[in-house]
């Protein structure tokens, strides 16, 4: 009876140390919101300040451009290299991903304070970059330091250093439901983070209430009439998804090119010629039209409140303004995509309904769906877009902007802004492939190309013959310790793979059953002169652990695991 006793009371003690230990957490993630909520909107203050006094020297000269556009790039650059413990500018959604899935979201307190002021330099004094940048940091920083004090669990901590980009995102915005989807959307490009729901909407709502406390209530674009949506007018949404899909493919893809020539530009001609280069598009685009540089909220403003262009005038605006943001965020300067797409996003649809002739009325509707659609297709989230309309300007755009960013999600294909953002989340030997690579690809992306998957696979590996049976590869299977084996042809043409725990799935009255009739996977195949950065680019989008390498006449030569890749990474690491 004592011994009951003692061993009930054992288990509330347990329980109720849970239960306090669950109340602490979740006041922290209370606490990282409101803090994160603070230091953005004391950046983003920062920002007004800058953008008036950069507004007030062009009212007075055009001139001011010139000296303006170096300071956006060469300030913040400067800063992030003498100050900041990592030397990197750019996107801060792209450093925020890179935390996530690489260090288990840590940041450098240092930088947590150092990178945010250069991203509001760059986009205070003429940067085309966006605001929400600087503040995921900022909110991920925020969280990153609060975990080390109180030495919060991994897991924990990266569902903390989430749900603080999220709260500084809904404080910069004033849209808390758009921060709490992007924070679940935005790790991986076919998938949810749901575990991190409940941290991110703690975050998010008190950070939200702290910045309506100062900003006031008022929507980000205004207050914008609602009529109502004829049947005609919604179809087109479908259209304008499909264009805006084909601009994401186009705005990605030179976003990497543009990246890449960076590289090769810095390494061989030096960091002061790129933030010249920076400049001088800056300087160029401000001259042809001052919509195309800045944060570009004016410019929303004004077409949403009924400001007439010219559609040839504005197709080259959209143009510069998204050849000035992939300069201004690989040459030199910091900020954020997400808003710089949402202002392109904007002058498409723009472009749209004046190009059809659309109904002023319904223009706003066309603005809506092209931010919408756009933000879709190069972001690779699907939800955060509608709330984001939704709470910006209007719940009767929602069904349009939801049509519209699906088909502009699905047009765009894998393509995206983040080389970061896995297509899902991946089980722990895929895991640890994309976290090796990843950090191969920063450190040592010369090494990943020259080294050719030949180098690395298995030779001659074991194989199962077409016609066998299930018990004939379990028998196989038996002498081995492998868990995937191929399956091929007289000529050694590989037909499929099979593996040991779907073999396991079959009923042992069926295992006389030919292989072919039951339990075959596609290949994946590749050739043997493909470099190791290429297959284990293709192995993490494909979620494949085992690849089969081939020769030119297609004949199987050799197989590649995950852990051939990780351990040939590691070497070249150390």
């Amino acid at each position: 009876m004592l011994n009951t006793f003692i061993c009930q009371r054992n288990s509330l003690t347990e329980n109720m140390s849970g239960l306090n230990q669950g109340i602490r957490y979740y006041l922290l993630v209370v606490v990282v919101g409101l803090l994160a909520a603070a230091l953005s909107i004391a950046f983003y203050l920062l920002y007004l300040l800058l953008s008036s006094l950069r507004q007030r020297a062009l009212e007075y000269s055009t001139v001011a451009l010139i000296p303006l556009a170096f300071l956006a790039i060469g300030l913040p650059y400067l800063l992030v290299n003498y100050f900041a413990k990592t030397k990197t500018t750019g996107s801060g959604t792209h450093t925020v991903l890179e935390a996530y899935h690489l260090t288990n979201g840590e940041l450098p307190l240092k930088d947590t304070i150092v990178k945010p002021a250069a991203a509001m330099l760059t986009i205070g004094l003429g940067g085309s970059a966006g605001p929400e940048g600087p503040s995921l940091f900022i909110g991920g920083g925020v969280a990153s330091a609060l975990s080390k004090y109180f030495k919060i669990k991994a897991d924990h901590r990266r569902r903390l250093f989430l749900a603080g980009a999220a709260a500084a995102l809904a404080a910069t915005f004033r849209t808390p439901f758009t921060a709490i989807l992007f924070a679940l959307e935005i790790p991986y490009k076919n998938d949810l983070e749901r575990e991190i729901f409940i941290e991110a909407a703690l975050a998010s709502v008190p950070a939200y209430l702290l910045s309506v406390a100062v900003f006031g209530g008022e929507p980000l674009f205004g207050v914008v009439a609602n009529t109502p949506l004829p049947l005609y007018e919604i179809g087109l949404s479908l259209l304008l998804g499909l264009i805006c899909g084909l601009y994401a493919v186009f705005f990605t893809k030179t976003f990497s090119w543009i990246e890449k020539l960076s590289f090769k530009i810095k390494k061989k001609a030096g960091a002061a010629t790129t933030t010249t280069i920076a400049a001088l598009v800056l300087i160029s685009s401000g001259l042809i039209s001052i919509y195309t540089i800045g944060v570009g909220l004016d410019f929303v403003r004004a077409i949403i409140q009924g400001a007439a262009f010219n559609v040839l005038t504005l197709t080259l605006i959209m143009l510069l303004k998204a050849f000035a943001t992939i300069t201004t965020l690989n040459f030199g300067g910091s900020g954020g995509l997400f808003f710089p797409t949402i202002v392109v996003g904007a002058g498409i649809g723009y472009i749209f309904s004046t190009s059809l002739n659309v109904s002023v009325n319904f223009t706003v509707m066309f603005i809506a769906i092209g931010m919408a659609a756009l933000l879709a297709g190069t972001h690779k989230v699907l939800l955060t877009p509608v709330a984001f309309i939704i709470e910006t300007l209007g719940g009767i755009f929602a069904i349009p902007a939801l049509l519209a960013s699906g088909v502009s999600y699905l047009v765009s294909g894998n393509n995206s802004f983040y080389s970061l953002q896995p297509r899902t989340r991946l089980k722990t030997e895929e895991l640890a492939l994309e976290r090796f690579y990843l950090e191969a690809k920063k450190l040592i992306p010369e090494k990943l190309d020259k080294i050719t998957v030949s180098e690395i696979m298995t030779k001659n590996p074991v194989v199962i013959y077409q016609g066998a049976t299930v018990k004939e590869a379990l028998e196989t299977f038996e002498g081995t310790k492998l868990r995937v084996m191929p399956i091929i042809d007289d000529d050694r043409h590989v037909l499929g793979v099979v593996n040991l725990e779907n073999l396991g799935c079959v009923d042992l009255q069926r295992r006389g059953t030919r292989l072919s009739e039951t339990v075959i996977h596609r290949p994946t195949l590749i050739k043997k002169t493909v470099s190791l950065q290429e297959t284990a680019k293709i192995m993490i989008e494909e979620q494949q652990d085992h690849i089969f390498v081939i020769n030119e006449h297609q004949q199987l030569e050799g197989v590649v695991s995950g852990i051939d890749i990780i351990k040939k990474i590691i070497e070249l690491l150390s």
